[in-house]
């Protein structure tokens, strides 16, 4: 899935630079017809000239990608079609699995550090992280990226991860066993997640999404936008119990039974997200971003759905009926960063939250991560 997601945003960029290139060049042959001058037989018409499919294809995406705006708030870098950038990357999660009192888990990989170089046409971005701490580890997919628009904004995420996890917290029937597990790995879980995420800029024309996260234009007076979006999600939890009571039956010297609180859950998530946005030019050249956004939607579980319990507490019907058929999610983005036009440099953070449960067992996940770039337009 990945090269073909590759291959799919490689053709993309080809396409859009040769129609580029193609629309620079001076069109000798005009689409306009000379008119006869008194039945001169000479007279020849010359038809219009038909764009090309990569022609079409370009001013296709620059009317999407680019749709006009207030010149006093942004200012469009167009004059500049390629960019190249140094990043610095910190990947941070927790994921957590929680059922009262009888049980409750808290997991968290060592926080990735990559570094790698980015390149970029207008539309298409490019880049490579390579992991400081892990160059060679394959075990684990974790692919996500974002595409910054005028009008619209676009989160894809692909991730099969497990093996990599420490334990954090662990209380198991009223007995807190997080002293002496706290950071001890932990490879009986695995997480994954197929994500695509999509929000709308009502106030495109004067708040620029671009200048905050994607350093293509800037921003030139303060303003803020609504942000309205849709989700959808398909998530899979597996866990290991066996594992698990195992690492506490040696670690204390007991004999558990294996515990088997959730077993193997999936679903299906649609879910639809309301924030807002405020650009904040502080000074000459300087900016800073601050987005939030939630949603809540529909969870459609595929296996291991347990029902609401009933109960004459209002408060716990309404609990039960949430966590077995309704999914919440955030998202935070803040940004700092200084942008004269062709060099730029700054400092991201991005945050995700996800819940969702099964009828009786909650799954929290949280996802973070933090960029810190220097870069240079042309």
């Amino acid at each position: 899935m990945s090269k073909l997601f590759s291959t799919f945003l490689f053709s993309l960029f080809a396409i859009c630079a040769s129609a580029h290139i193609d629309s620079l060049a001076v069109d000798t042959q005009q689409d306009t017809i000379i008119p006869p001058a008194q039945k001169d037989s000479s007279y020849v018409a010359v038809k219009p000239k038909k764009q090309n499919i990569f022609k079409r294809i370009y001013y296709f995406c620059d009317k999407i990608f680019s749709p006009p705006r207030d010149s006093t708030y942004i200012e469009i870098q167009d004059y500049y079609n390629w960019c190249a950038e140094v990043q610095l990357t910190n990947r941070f999660e927790m994921y957590e699995i929680d059922n009262g009192n009888d049980f409750f888990l808290r997991v968290a990989p060592k926080v990735r550090t990559r570094i790698g170089p980015f390149f970029g046409w207008r539309f298409a971005f490019f880049g490579y992280n390579i992991d400081i701490k892990s160059i060679f580890n394959h075990d684990d997919i974790d692919l996500a990226g974002s595409v910054y628009s005028s009008a619209f904004g676009l989160d894809l995420f692909y991730r099969r991860v497990g093996g990599n996890y420490n334990i954090k917290r662990l209380i198991m029937n009223d007995v807190n066993y997080s002293a002496d597990l706290h950071d001890l790995p932990f490879d009986g879980i695995n997480v994954g997640m197929t994500r695509i995420n999509f929000y709308y800029v009502t106030n495109y024309k004067k708040y620029s999404h671009q200048a905050a996260f994607s350093q293509t234009n800037r921003q030139l007076k303060s303003a803020g936008s609504l942000l309205l979006g849709a989700a959808y999600s398909h998530n899979r939890i597996t866990v290991d119990w066996e594992r698990l009571t195992g690492i506490i039956n040696s670690t204390y010297g007991t004999n558990l039974p294996t515990n088997n609180v959730t077993g193997s859950q999936k679903n299906n998530e649609i879910t639809l997200t309301a924030g807002y946005g405020y650009n904040w030019v502080f000074a000459r050249n300087w900016l800073a971003a601050g987005e939030l956004t939630g949603g809540i939607g529909a969870l459609f579980q595929k296996a291991d759905h347990q029902r609401p319990e009933s109960s004459s507490d209002i408060f716990k019907s309404i609990n039960n009926f949430a966590n077995s058929y309704l999914a919440f999610n955030a998202n935070a983005r803040v940004a700092v960063l200084w942008n004269n036009g062709p060099w730029f440099c700054g400092a991201q953070g991005v945050m995700f939250y996800y819940q969702s449960g099964n009828g009786k067992v909650v799954n929290r996940n949280i996802l973070g991560t933090t960029y810190v770039f220097v870069g240079y337009n042309f």
